[in-house]
């Protein structure tokens, strides 16, 4: 069974998902190689970083502050393992309308 989710693990690329509320964003990581480190950025006006293990099926999970958000509410998620796998995730409108 181990054998069948690192396989896998291999087959899939790295992505990204998140869960934000007003003081932290849940990240959750797939597809990344087995027991890497990575090292997980939340970016807004200022930058927020934690580093986690992937499992043998290559994921992890990881709790970060929030910090202020950029322009509109986005937030931009970035994980890079280091063997070289990377994922970016971004969180909110992608465009933002002028007012009147």
């Amino acid at each position: 069974m181990k054998l069948l989710l690192v396989a896998l693990a291999l087959a899939v690329p790295p992505h990204l998902s998140a869960v934000s509320s007003d003081s932290a964003v849940v990240v959750r990581g797939t597809g990344f190689k087995t027991a890497e480190r990575v090292r997980v950025q939340v970016i807004g006006r200022e930058i927020v970083t934690r580093w986690a293990t992937t499992t043998a099926a290559g994921g992890f999970r990881v709790r970060l502050a929030r910090p202020k958000p950029l322009a509109c509410g986005r937030l931009v998620v970035r994980a890079r393992g280091v063997e070289g796998d990377s994922a970016i995730l971004r969180i909110g409108s992608p465009e933002c309308n002028p007012p009147d």
